[in-house]
């Protein structure tokens, strides 16, 4: 899977964390195939990742639940990219 970092507690509002989890109720109990996955991709936004693929797996939602996706990937997606440090 490929993702970027992004520093959460910067950039993050109580707007976005509250769709989130919104997003993450709904699609945490549904019977869909990928539904398990979509979900961990949404909790990973809590802690910095954001996953290209996030995008795929919102477009086999339904149309409200894609566009919702879709914006917070784009809202996370606007933030500066953190860089990790190796020591």
């Amino acid at each position: 899977m490929n993702y970027t970092r992004f520093n959460r507690h910067e950039n993050m509002d109580s707007e976005t964390r509250n769709e989130i989890m919104d997003l993450i109720k709904e699609t945490r109990f549904s019977e869909t195939e990928d539904s398990e996955t979509l979900t961990n991709m949404l909790y990973g936004l809590f802690d910095g990742y954001l996953y290209e693929e996030l995008q795929i797996m919102a477009l086999k939602q339904s149309t409200e639940m894609a566009s919702r996706i879709q914006k917070v990937y784009f809202t996370c997606s606007r933030y500066p990219k953190s860089v990790t440090q190796v020591y």
